[in-house]
């Protein structure tokens, strides 16, 4: 005789519900402990007021237009001090601005060994950079998570890492601005097949 899940369900005893209860709670849990975390992008440079701000904000606006903002996670740093709590340099907030990038209220902070962990991609924007913070890494895995902003540049690119333009004037911050969105177009590219896979 066949019978209905509403019908059925009405007899089912008092103990096979309880454990058909603690049997979605597992699988609530299961699929919760399974869900993949956000692949998180750190962007470095010296003071955090110019560069990796700049990358930040580049990368999130360019995230969401490849549909992948809700995949993803991003933040900047620096390797000293200099600016800790300050907000990005007027100069490139106005850069950003006239390239239609908008700024989301980032404060500058120092790089710290524990964003080792908390990352899984650490992009420092030059060599100087970089050292600093290879010298930071505290085992071969911390280092593989080190990657130049310069290896999404791409051949046409006369740059071969990016520059600090905090000595210059707008048309070199607007330079910079430039040559982050090229490249990491073509970051987020790379992210956005890696989450595919």
């Amino acid at each position: 005789m066949l019978y209905s899940a509403a019908y059925t369900r009405l007899y089912i005893p008092e103990e096979s519900r309880s454990v058909n209860r603690f049997l979605r709670i597992i699988v609530i849990f299961t699929i919760f402990m399974n869900t993949t975390s956000p692949y998180r992008v750190l962007f470095v440079c010296l003071g955090n007021i110019c560069r990796s701000p700049a990358a930040e904000i580049i990368f999130n606006a360019l995230a969401g237009q490849a549909g992948i903002a809700g995949q993803v996670q991003a933040d900047s740093c620096g390797t000293a001090s200099y600016h800790t709590g300050s907000k990005p340099d007027a100069r490139m907030l106005d850069a950003l601005e006239r390239a239609g990038y908008r700024y989301g209220g980032h404060r500058a902070r120092t790089f710290r060994r524990a964003d080792f962990s908390e990352f899984d991609l650490i992009v420092p924007q030059d060599e100087y950079n970089e050292q600093d913070i290879r010298q930071l890494a505290r085992n071969a895995t911390d280092e593989a998570k080190v990657r130049g902003m310069w290896q999404w540049f791409s051949e046409q690119e006369k740059e071969h890492s990016v520059p600090d333009p905090y000595y210059g004037g707008p048309a070199g911050f607007d330079a910079v601005v430039a040559l982050l969105t090229r490249s990491i177009q073509n970051l987020v590219e790379e992210i956005k097949m890696q989450i595919a896979d």
